[in-house]
């Protein structure tokens, strides 16, 4: 009894730590955009704002400021935050819709043979930079450069393994019984799966959703190389405004950061409970 006692308090108090640990640079980062910028920078560091102020986010949002122009360098912020918003969403959209309907063919039909699930995910194995140069090579022939669908595109093909992975245990999850029954009282495979599969999967193709998202959303190699000055996303942003202002302006850049982070969080308590569902369910594959 007293060993079960302590290894609940030793977990709870490793995951404690853990969460710590997860949450202080988050924290640190809200701290700093609300503080002066004579206490960017202070020892020992002062973990409250003396003075809060909102400077930092009028900074960088307020109209007639909301660019920051050193030398020829010119770095907006709102156009790269819909960028960031449009690509991220239309291609988890796309690669969830493409990902499932892979997942379900290989779950239900073995399309693929029994190694593909495998073999989809070791395409993730290899460095953002190895699949960055033959992209960047196709792309300057198509005239893919620079633009919203080639970076959208290439979204797509780097999230769909992560995607077939992830909805092949929502899938087989689903008792085969059900599908075979709808198909006896006359249902096409199509309404079977429109009305049978997909209302059974639906927590699992928000997280998936969200998941992808999140991986989009903070992408930065293949943004960087495939694109210049039409479409530029946040962490583009973030990294430029670091090399331009030598990395002193932290009270600002924390406000990027933060209103970075605004749409994610406010994605996940809007679906948090598809998310709770999904999370905990059919994640243990049989």
């Amino acid at each position: 009894m007293k060993r079960h006692g302590l290894f609940a308090f030793v977990r709870h108090a490793v995951l404690l730590a853990w969460t710590a640990v997860t949450l202080i640079p988050v924290y640190w980062m809200l701290n700093t955009s609300f503080k002066h910028s004579g206490e960017w920078v202070t020892w020992p560091p002062h973990w409250f704002p003396e003075q809060p102020t909102l400077e930092n986010y009028a900074q960088v949002l307020t109209p007639g400021s909301t660019i920051f122009e050193l030398g020829r360098q010119t770095l907006k912020v709102l156009k790269p935050l819909w960028d960031s918003l449009f690509t991220a969403t239309v291609s988890a959209l796309v690669a969830v819709a493409l990902g499932s309907a892979l997942a379900y063919s290989w779950a239900r039909f073995g399309t693929g043979g029994k190694n593909y699930p495998y073999s989809v995910l070791t395409i993730r194995m290899l460095p953002p930079i190895v699949i960055a140069v033959p992209f960047l090579v196709y792309y300057a022939s198509l005239h893919l450069l620079d633009t919203y669908t080639g970076l959208i595109l290439v979204y797509i093909a780097t999230s769909l393994p992560y995607v077939i992975w992830m909805m092949l245990a929502f899938i087989e999850d689903v008792p085969r019984e059900l599908e075979s029954a709808a198909r006896v009282m006359g249902a096409s495979r199509f309404r079977v799966l429109s009305s049978v599969v997909l209302p059974l999967t639906v927590s699992g193709l928000v997280a998936t959703f969200l998941f992808v998202f999140i991986l989009n959303w903070s992408e930065l190699l293949l943004a960087l190389t495939l694109t210049s000055t039409q479409v530029s996303t946040i962490p583009i942003t973030l990294n430029k405004f670091q090399s331009v202002n030598e990395g002193r302006d932290y009270g600002p850049q924390a406000a990027i950061g933060a209103i970075a982070t605004l749409p994610v969080v406010a994605l996940g308590f809007l679906i948090q409970k598809h998310l709770v569902k999904g999370f905990s369910f059919g994640l243990l594959r049989k």
